[in-house]
């Protein structure tokens, strides 16, 4: 089945699902890196915040095998779990002085993203782009965000001057700064992924699991280990782990960091949600850094996740942040 015609399948069972009280529509959407998804857009009619659930995931599942019913039945699920409250009220979003408290920023690449900035209040960072957005939380959706966009901007009488500073204002304080080493990082990841893996676990067994979900995160993450003391690395991002490689825009947090190990850093786009800091031991040679970006850009970073293939360093002594 071609995919124009999957999109319109899908949308028409979910529509029977759910009855006519649910308003359906398939949009394409421009998202990060000139990426385009394909979503099914659900709008409820007593309601003002539409859900988009992104259909190129299942249709590859369906080329790859999955019955057509069953890609439909995880749609519909996916919706119910993650359904807007009915009770949201979005008007705030017309007023700035309600929003400010809300608003943060992302970094993107410029360049690859020239269509989308086209309609964007945005700033220029080193080959990376500012952008904003405004941040809402809730215990069952976790942390979402809106894009704010020119038509926003006209409708608040806003300047992006102005947007940047209360956005800066705000940032430690919306998506507080985790830092940590490489190693704990990937610990945290590691535990995190085995105990979603076995969240039906019997709760008599908690305690026993508990301590195997240490025992296995260890082990793959070949922990305890001794960091090399010539090349220590750390990663930095939010406590939400969401678009965290702004971290590096939070006024004075690199310096603070760069202080506390006394040294100079190298900083790697690991991706949008986070950067890689690797302490500058005066023996790392510039071609290899930008082998080891490239690298991990190619295979384990999702285009739509992708920052940049630069190599940046930051400089205790002048506070900046440059391109290696």
């Amino acid at each position: 089945m071609e995919f124009e015609k999957f999109l319109e399948k899908v949308k028409n069972a979910v529509q029977a699902y759910f009855g006519e009280n649910l308003r359906l529509t398939v949009s394409n959407v421009l998202k990060n890196n000139g990426v385009t998804l394909s979503g099914l857009i659900f709008m409820c009619e007593d309601s003002e915040v539409a859900s988009t659930i992104y259909l190129n995931g299942f249709y590859e599942e369906y080329s790859q095998g999955q019955p057509f019913g069953e890609i439909v039945r995880r749609i519909c699920a996916v919706y119910e779990e993650n359904k807007p409250d009915q009770d949201l009220n979005m008007d705030f979003f017309n007023d700035y002085a309600k929003v400010r408290p809300k608003l943060a920023c992302r970094l993107i690449h410029y360049e690859k993203n020239r269509q989308l900035l086209e309609k964007l209040p945005h700033r220029r960072f080193l080959d990376m782009a500012v952008v904003y957005c405004c941040i809402m939380m809730s215990d069952r959706i976790g942390c979402a965000c809106v894009l704010i966009n020119d038509s926003h901007m006209e409708l608040w009488q806003a300047s992006e001057e102005q947007l940047y500073q209360d956005t800066m204002d705000n940032m430690p304080r919306v998506l507080p700064v985790e830092f940590s080493s490489m190693d704990d990082f990937m610990f945290d990841v590691i535990r995190k992924a085995i105990q979603d893996k076995m969240e039906e676990t019997p709760e008599e067994d908690s305690d026993g699991c508990q301590a195997m979900l240490d025992e296995v995160a260890e082990i793959l993450v070949g922990w305890p280990k001794k960091e090399n003391p010539e090349r220590k690395m750390y990663i930095l991002t939010n406590k939400q782990r969401f678009y965290g490689a702004a971290s590096i825009l939070y006024p004075g947090v690199l310096k603070k960091y760069a202080d506390s190990l006394g040294c100079d850093f190298f900083i790697f786009p690991s991706s949008i949600h986070e950067v890689i800091l690797l302490t500058d031991t005066g023996i790392e040679d510039r071609e290899h850094l930008y082998d080891m970006v490239h690298e991990v850009n190619c295979q384990n970073v999702p285009q739509e996740e992708l920052l940049s293939d630069s190599v940046y360093y930051f400089s205790r002594e002048s506070g900046r942040i440059t391109i290696l």
